[in-house]
């Protein structure tokens, strides 16, 4: 059973467009200022950490916070700071921390406990992030919280730096702008440039990414795929099974709900290829490991899917516990084959995968077209629009009806941390419509 274990020292700085009221500024975000041994400003340092100036491990800056772990007792854990928040407002809050042994993870807060450091990935700095709307004016206490894992032994370092303002995004579906989060000076290189010409600038951006392998996916779903989301209960999100207003149908234990075999829906998780595999060509890398478009699902659901293109379906053959459904294609959209329509709460982020797709393999998607009879229905052989023209517009209408949300900014930067590119199309809706609007 975890235990939670320490609250690191965390300053957040929300802002976003609109008015004054939308600061909510935490002093000494950057850990540079100290009296003593302690960082100035925090106001809640409990017995169960120690805190120190590190100046030889920092992500920005001269200093960062060594938070040495010394306890499983959650109640001596906290390590916080108020700041002050107006009704209405959204803030965008944001810290980097990182792992020494992996015997601890991190979960941020915010006026609550919310998602989780993948403690996994050792001397290597990481991302949490969240986008908190003020309900009512007044202060909300934000920091870090640490739960134990196997192999603690109770006394663990994690360095905690930057915590300052993601810009861009809202939350749940909210406003549709991109994350910003972890991606300052990301895409300098594309300044001014439009069309197809974004396209290939983007693609050399994103195309040296460092792949993980297949099995290393459980990994990621285990850190990053999880409900903080909808019922926040740390379950694997499954974008096939979720329902986003209401209980789900089942729920999936990270790691040990993965498929294997299943013998219906309900029974298992595996990795679903949003663009599949017969697509590309089969079990190929850097393609069939690259996570900004393999998605946690359940098993059962997954094979109902098959390699069948995504649309909007006419007339149902087949429909999921939570609404997703098989089908003949529509007729006004310009493809009547069979199709497979998720719920609409993940059309856009599925969209996105696809963008990205489209730019991060664009000097080889051009050839897949042949691969297989569905991917030709959606592939239209070349590598600048890439694709037949009535799943463009199908994908361009799921990107603007289902806006970047914070799962996906989430994902996007933990996906960053894990193999090292990001989706453009998550940072920049905008993209979409600057290269395959005209």
């Amino acid at each position: 059973m975890n235990k939670k274990i320490a609250i690191l020292p965390l300053v957040f700085f929300g802002w976003l467009c609109c008015s004054a009221a939308s600061f909510a500024t935490v002093v000494n975000g950057d850990f540079e200022a100290w009296t003593g041994s302690a960082p100035d400003s925090w106001t809640t340092i409990d017995s169960g950490i120690s805190v120190s100036k590190s100046t030889s491990v920092v992500h920005g800056g001269s200093a960062a916070a060594a938070v040495a772990v010394n306890t499983a007792t959650q109640g001596s854990t906290d390590f916080r700071q108020s700041v002050s928040v107006a009704a209405g407002e959204t803030y965008n809050f944001s810290v980097w921390v990182r792992h020494t042994e992996g015997g601890v993870k991190a979960r941020l807060y915010v006026n609550g406990y919310l998602n989780y450091s993948d403690n996994n990935l050792l001397n290597q700095w990481q991302q949490l992030s969240y986008s908190y709307v003020a309900s009512t004016s007044g202060t909300i206490e934000v920091g870090l919280r640490f739960y134990d894992q196997a192999g603690f032994d109770g006394s663990e370092v994690v360095y905690v730096d930057d915590f300052g303002p993601v810009t861009g995004g809202g939350s749940g579906g909210g406003s549709g702008g991109g994350s910003g989060g972890g991606a300052g000076g990301y895409y300098d290189s594309v300044q001014g440039l439009s069309g197809y010409a974004l396209k290939s600038a983007l693609h050399n951006l994103i195309k040296d990414h460092n792949p993980q392998g297949y099995s290393a996916l459980w990994s990621f779903y285990s850190a990053h795929e999880l409900d903080t989301y909808y019922e926040n209960d740390g379950s694997i999100l499954d974008i096939y099974s979720e329902q986003p207003s209401a209980a789900d149908p089942y729920n999936y234990t990270p790691v040990t709900n993965q498929c294997g075999n299943y013998s219906g829906e309900g029974h298992c998780y595996n990795r679903e290829h949003s663009f599949p595999r017969s697509w590309f060509g089969g079990a190929i890398e850097p393609m069939n490991s690259d996570v900004h478009h393999i998605f946690a699902t359940d098993g059962y659901v997954n094979a109902m899917r098959g390699s069948y293109p995504y649309g909007e379906v006419a007339s149902i053959t087949s429909t999921s516990s939570s609404g997703s459904r098989l089908g003949d294609g529509q007729l006004s959209q310009g493809y009547t084959g069979t199709v497979f329509e998720p719920i609409d709460e993940f059309k856009g982020d599925l969209a996105r995968a696809y963008f990205y797709m489209a730019t991060r393999y664009e000097n080889v998607i051009g050839s897949w077209q042949t691969n297989s009879s569905y991917g030709d229905a959606v592939l239209n052989g070349t590598s600048s629009q890439v694709f037949e023209t009535w799943m463009l517009h199908v994908l361009i209408d799921w990107h603007n009806a289902d806006p970047v949300s914070q799962k996906e900014i989430d994902r996007n930067n933990a996906a960053h941390d894990y193999q090292g590119n990001r989706n453009p199309f998550v940072d920049h809706p905008e993209y979409v419509q600057s290269i395959w609007g005209n």
